[in-house]
C-alpha cells in the first residue's frame, strides 16, 4: 500500500464510521424514539433492554472505529498546523459526544434496565433521554462533516501546491 493510499484509507475511515454512527443515532431518535413516545411506560420499560442491546452492538463498534480513524488521521497531519487544528475539532466533538454518552446515557440506560424508576418516572426520563439524544445526534453529525472538511481542505491545499510547483 502506498503512502497516499494509506492516507486516503485512514482519512476515509472516520468519515464513513462516524457518519454511520450518526445515522444509527438518527435511526434511534426517529424510529425507536417516536415509537417509544407512543408506548405505555410499563411496556416500554420491559422492552428497553432488548432494544438497547440491539442498537448498542451496532453503533459501539462504529464509534471505536471512528476514534482509531480520527487519531491516525490527526497523527498523519500533525506537522500541518491548520489541518491538525481541524482534525482536533473533530476529535473534541467525538470526545464531547463520548463524555455525554458515558456521563448521562449509559448511567440512565442502566437505571432503566434495572427498573429503578416507576412507570411514571420512566416516562419522564424517556422524554428527557430523547430530547438529549437529539443533541447527541447533532454532535455526532458534526464529526463526519468536520472530518470531510479536513480532507477536502487538504486536497485543495495539495492542488494549489502542485500548481505552484508546475508553474516554477
Amino acid at each position: 500500500m502506498t503512502n497516499e493510499t494509506y492516507r486516503k484509507t485512514v482519512n476515509m475511515t472516520p468519515i464513513v464510521a462516524s457518519a454511520a454512527f450518526a445515522g444509527g443515532g438518527l435511526l434511534i431518535l426517529l424510529s425507536y424514539g417516536i415509537r417509544w413516545l407512543g408506548t405505555e411506560p410499563q411496556d416500554w420499560r420491559a422492552g428497553f433492554w432488548d432494544e438497547f442491546v440491539n442498537f448498542a452492538l451496532t453503533i459501539i463498534p462504529l464509534n471505536m472505529i471512528t476514534l482509531v480513524g480520527l487519531v491516525l488521521s490527526a497523527r498523519l497531519d500533525w506537522q500541518d498546523r491548520p489541518i491538525r487544528r481541524t482534525w482536533m475539532i473533530a476529535i473534541w466533538l467525538y470526545v464531547a459526544n463520548t463524555v455525554f454518552t458515558l456521563g448521562y446515557f449509559v448511567p440512565q440506560n442502566i437505571l432503566l434496565i434495572w427498573d429503578s424508576y416507576t412507570a411514571e418516572q420512566a416516562s419522564s426520563i424517556r422524554a428527557t433521554w430523547l430530547g438529549l439524544h437529539g443533541l447527541r445526534v447533532i454532535i455526532a453529525i458534526a464529526v463526519p462533516v468536520v472530518a470531510l472538511l479536513v480532507v477536502i481542505g487538504r486536497a485543495e491545499a495539495g492542488s494549489i501546491a502542485q500548481r505552484q510547483a508546475e508553474q516554477r
